[in-house]
């Protein structure tokens, strides 16, 4: 899916078999870690208020949004909040920050906005830098922007408009975020199996554009959140059944496993609708 939009869908009741804080967090970590590793742009979690219990919607884009703040902002915009108190678990997100001239995009958080068009700005680096602002462009301490550095030694950064490394996290609900998709695909046991040489015609049909795939959680999956029986889960890949969905795919095939995790699912769906040719 090289030059692919991504968006990751996922469900609200995305940790609703999780025993405590622990298990979910690092749940919600592999997620995020998944959506890193395969350059994702947006996280969405779509409602299935049904299918919640104790951690819902609120708890989970949390989290998420947590995992996509860079490491050495994350004190600085969370401070302490209860349902961080297990972050300690996560996995490590580190985006790929290199740029093909060898700069580095950091996110940064404005500190101050200073006389002569000039704003300080925390990105990681060992003190804040002042950064000239961008022609037309107001700045308010807190705001979270992104900053093109050339090199470290000495410091020589730049504003630019440049989206951030690694994805967004957004919540919308399901047919709100199909809406914009080129392609839209549902991933489900029941759906259509995943072959090499179907692979080759949904790497066709994906390539170059926006692309949108849905998981379910473990024992609801998208034909139960979206309440259509099994049976009915469409195979043909020119069939619609009012989902929004123009692709229902079985990316396990050989499903060894009673219930596949929703990270596991991340992982091996996406593993081959990445491949380049």
């Amino acid at each position: 899916m090289n030059g692919t939009r991504l968006d990751v869908l996922v469900p609200s009741s995305l940790v609703r078999e999780a025993e405590d804080g622990r298990e979910a967090t690092r749940k919600l970590g592999y997620v995020a870690r998944a959506a890193t590793v395969f350059r994702a742009d947006r996280l969405v979690v779509f409602p299935d208020r049904e299918g919640e219990r104790r951690r819902g919607s609120e708890y989970v884009r949390t989290l998420l949004e947590y995992c996509a703040t860079p490491a050495y902002l994350r004190r600085e915009v969370w401070g302490k909040r209860e349902e961080l108190q297990h972050v300690g678990v996560l996995p490590p997100m580190r985006p790929a920050r290199s740029g093909p001239d060898g700069s580095e995009l950091r996110e940064g958080i404005v500190t101050e906005v200073g006389p002569e068009g000039r704003v300080r700005v925390n990105c990681g680096t060992q003190h804040p830098i002042s950064l000239h602002a961008s022609p037309g462009r107001e700045y308010v301490e807190g705001e979270r922007v992104t900053v093109r550095v050339s090199s470290r030694e000495p410091v020589r950064a730049r504003l630019t408009d440049d989206p951030p490394p690694g994805f967004r996290v957004a919540g919308a609900a399901l047919e709100d975020a199909l809406a914009d998709a080129d392609t839209a695909i549902a991933t489900s046991r029941h759906g259509r199996e995943l072959s090499v040489s179907r692979l080759a015609d949904v790497g066709t049909r994906t390539r170059d554009s926006h692309v949108a795939i849905a998981f379910g959680s473990p024992g609801r999956g998208l034909p139960d959140i979206l309440g259509i029986e099994p049976a009915d889960v469409p195979v043909d890949p020119d069939a619609t059944d009012g989902s929004g969905f123009d692709l229902w795919l079985n990316a396990i095939p050989r499903q060894g496993s009673e219930v596949v995790r929703t990270e596991e699912a991340i992982f091996a769906a996406l593993s081959p609708l990445t491949l380049t040719e």
